[in-house]
């Protein structure tokens, strides 16, 4: 029974195709004619004495024209995008019914692993001694780089105060000459 409901949809998607590749010929006559329609009439407004308005219209009687011809292609390509996909889908299920027939098991679809993550370790009671060193190292750790930072950021900050300092002791440059004060040459 499959195999007759698969020649079937075979035949119908043949007929289908047969019948948008004649909606396409005709489509792209239907350009061809509109873009020769264009032409004549952009030589007919070539020879008015007031070109422009007779040419704008002639190009938006063109574009409209030209946009229907474009819809009328975008829903044969969305049909036969719908035709692709349900024989696609007819395939996968009679692969899949094939299958289930000799017995196999259906295929598992491979998903990618999923990213690792590491689960928080439950906080240990404070009373626990294997830890108290690791924690007065990690403390000790922590409070040496924060000192480090701060001195760090003691010196830059001298650094900044100091070079402020030495600009601010500077003679100011002197002022341009005024512009009216200049002598001719």
């Amino acid at each position: 029974m499959n195999a007759r409901l698969a020649g079937l949809l075979l035949a119908a998607c043949g007929l289908a195709h047969a019948s948008d590749e004649a909606q396409r010929s005709e489509l792209r006559r239907q350009r061809a004619a509109i873009e020769a329609e264009y032409a004549q009439r952009d030589q007919a407004c070539r020879q008015q004495f007031v070109v422009t308005p007779c040419l704008e219209r002639s190009r938006t009687d063109k574009q409209s024209a030209l946009q229907s011809a474009r819809t009328q292609e975008l829903a044969l390509d969305d049909a036969q995008r719908r035709q692709r996909a349900q024989a696609q889908s007819q395939r996968v299920t009679e692969k899949t019914e094939a299958a289930q027939v000799r017995g196999d098991k259906p295929p598992q679809p491979q998903l990618p692993k999923p990213p690792r993550v590491e689960t928080p370790r439950p906080v240990k009671a404070a009373s626990s001694k294997p830890e108290a060193p690791d924690r007065s190292a990690a403390e000790k750790r922590q409070r040496e780089g924060f000192e480090s930072r701060q001195r760090e950021i003691k010196a830059h900050r001298e650094a900044v105060e100091k070079r402020n300092a030495e600009r601010a002791a500077r003679k100011p440059a002197k002022a341009l000459p005024a512009p009216g004060s200049a002598v001719a040459r």
